[in-house]
């Protein structure tokens, strides 16, 4: 099958080829499915786009197409994108070819991906399409470049030194977070040759790790959860630790070469220059204000402050009233009553945690349905996506090329099957109380649209089902007494200890502190999808110059770091107008 895989893909694309290179847009039309898709990530517009279908795909290729003058088309010599036939989905019996191919356009060299499905008559048409540009011509990515060090020019510390010393006073770019999203971006855009400083509220890299509960431990396979240009050692724990994460990221910002301040943030009444299209920001570093100039400032993070509601008599209750963020454990609350407000993965392991250091009940407060499926099944669908055989950036690239609303089709399609395979223990769970989501809507639908709504099970739901962990469906916490919590359908129960497990708010919220209403007014959402199924406000243009934001797990920040940073870039040297 591998021959004909092969004979099919370059079929294919030879009449791709001619099609793009000729600016066909009639031609390219025809190459795909009548409902296709084709995603662009910066190798036709600057910016992000998914079209689907004859009518959307021609009417961008209208506008776009013979103006990036596309040539050289032809498949890709890398082994991870060789011609391949084979199943689709693991859930659908789909089968299809997939290969990577490279092409020029004026501004620099891309690379994309297909899939082909026969339609009714046979013939193989493109299901996606995904193009990318990966560099602008004469300002490549410096990836395995050769920095010979000879007398009597500096070492490398002196150079970085040197870059230090600019990316102090004068950076490019202000990364606010150096979590592992900000220090992803830092590192991709010092490889990108953009000046980059990071500032940290937090002590030390890796504290926003640090701080949250002990038992906290990545759920997705380290492999899917590396760092860019760094890979976890072998002999780690498939799912990493919470320390062992806080303190990789913390020797990552040293073995980067990455500028970070701890101790610091930016402080109220950011402002921008439309004329010298730099903002004036100024930093709290440990307790001393520093004024920078950077030309962009980018917010790593889709999470704002802790969403702790305020409800009535609070002050009136004689326990402990925490957010998640601030829980540190459970050895302190043995032979306490526990409520937990949440029903999402925090609020899983947390009670978790209570359970296994005896607190007197645990009970979880499920406000609405939640979608649960065992880690041992979402961990089979990450490690086909990222065998340890390939390379991950060759793995993001072929995960980026199934655009989100064509995952969120296939994962509704497929969730007869995976209701199935866990029906017993969504039994389980509603026998107690609990209420699944029943709505189509899997993991990936659910972290898209809302950074939750679902866990990743290891255990949780076993608790719940044999009763050490009580659930307590469909209410709110309405008030509270000086010994209990009273819910919205007037019952109580009697608490020492409440835990709100209630996400935080959106990030540019919680940067108006920091921006003003003025500015953020002019940003749109921050995280959800688009009518296209493309990424809000995240490593896109936000809506005002200069204002950035990066969010999301690993993967998102390794793989669009890049397409944030070939704009940054396009902009330095006037490819692209920054002022919008």
């Amino acid at each position: 099958m591998t021959s004909k895989a092969a004979q099919l893909a370059s079929s294919w694309l030879q009449s791709f080829a001619k099609a793009l290179e000729s600016a066909n847009v009639d031609a390219v039309v025809e190459c795909f499915c009548a409902d296709g898709f084709l995603r662009d990530i910066l190798a036709l517009n600057w910016d992000n786009r998914t079209l689907q279908g004859h009518s959307n795909i021609s009417a961008y290729l209208v506008d776009f197409l013979e103006d990036a003058s596309i040539s050289a088309v032809e498949l890709s010599q890398k082994s991870a994108f060789k011609p391949e036939y084979g199943r689709f989905t693991e859930t659908l019996s789909v089968c299809g070819v997939s290969a990577g191919f490279t092409f020029e356009t004026k501004i620099g060299p891309g690379a994309g991906y297909f899939t082909l499905v026969p339609d009714e008559s046979d013939s193989w048409k493109a299901l996606v399409v995904m193009i990318a540009l990966q560099d602008i011509r004469g300002h490549e990515e410096g990836i395995n470049t050769w920095r010979e060090l000879r007398p009597p020019g500096p070492t490398w510390a002196e150079m970085v030194q040197q870059e230090r010393l600019t990316a102090e006073t004068e950076p490019d770019v202000l990364v606010v977070g150096a979590g592992q999203t900000g220090l992803n971006v830092a590192a991709r855009f010092r490889q990108m040759g953009i000046s980059t400083l990071v500032v940290e509220r937090n002590h030390r890299v890796g504290d926003n790790w640090r701080q949250r509960y002990p038992t906290l431990t990545l759920h997705t396979p380290k492999n899917y959860c590396s760092m860019l240009y760094q890979q976890h050692p072998d002999n780690w724990p498939e799912f990493i630790p919470r320390d062992k994460v806080a303190d990789w990221l913390e020797q990552y910002a040293v073995t980067q070469d990455l500028f970070v301040w701890t101790d610091s943030r930016p402080l109220p009444g950011a402002r921008y220059d439309t004329s010298t299209k730099r903002w004036t920001v100024t930093i709290d570093r440990a307790g001393r204000e520093v004024e920078l100039h950077p030309t962009h400032i980018i917010v790593a993070s889709a999470l704002g402050a802790p969403r702790l509601p305020t409800i009535p008599n609070q002050s009136t209750f004689s326990g402990i009233i925490l957010h998640s963020s601030q829980y540190s454990g459970a050895k302190s609350l043995a032979g306490k009553r526990v409520v937990v407000v949440g029903a999402g993965n925090t609020a899983a392991e947390i009670c978790a945690d209570l359970a296994a250091h005896k607190a007197q009940s645990v009970t979880m407060v499920q406000r609405s349905s939640t979608w649960i499926v065992s880690r041992d099944s979402a961990v089979e669908t990450f490690n086909r996506m990222y065998p340890p055989d390939v390379d991950v950036a060759d793995a993001d690239f072929m995960a980026m090329a199934r655009p989100a609303k064509l995952a969120m089709k296939l994962e509704k399609m497929g969730m007869e099957q995976v209701l199935e395979s866990q029906k017993e223990t969504h039994r389980g769970l509603a026998e107690a109380g609990f209420e699944i989501n029943k709505s189509g809507k899997g993991f990936f639908t659910l972290w898209y649209e809302r950074y939750g709504g679902f866990w990743l099970d290891t255990g949780h739901a076993e608790l719940i089902r044999n009763g050490s962990v009580a659930v307590k469906h469909g209410v709110e916490v309405a008030s509270f007494s000086s010994s209990s919590v009273i819910f919205s359908d007037n019952t109580s129960l009697e608490a020492d200890c409440v835990i709100f497990a209630t996400s935080c708010e959106n990030i540019a919220e919680t940067m108006r502190g920091v921006f003003g209403d003025a500015i953020i007014d002019q940003v749109g959402p921050v995280w959800g999808l688009d009518s296209e199924g493309e990424l809000q406000g995240c490593y896109r243009r936000a809506g005002h110059p200069g204002l950035w934001f990066a969010g999301g797990e690993f993967y998102l920040s390794r793989a669009f770091s890049k397409r944030m940073a070939l704009e940054i870039k396009a902009m330095q040297l006037g490819l692209l107008d920054g002022s919008r």
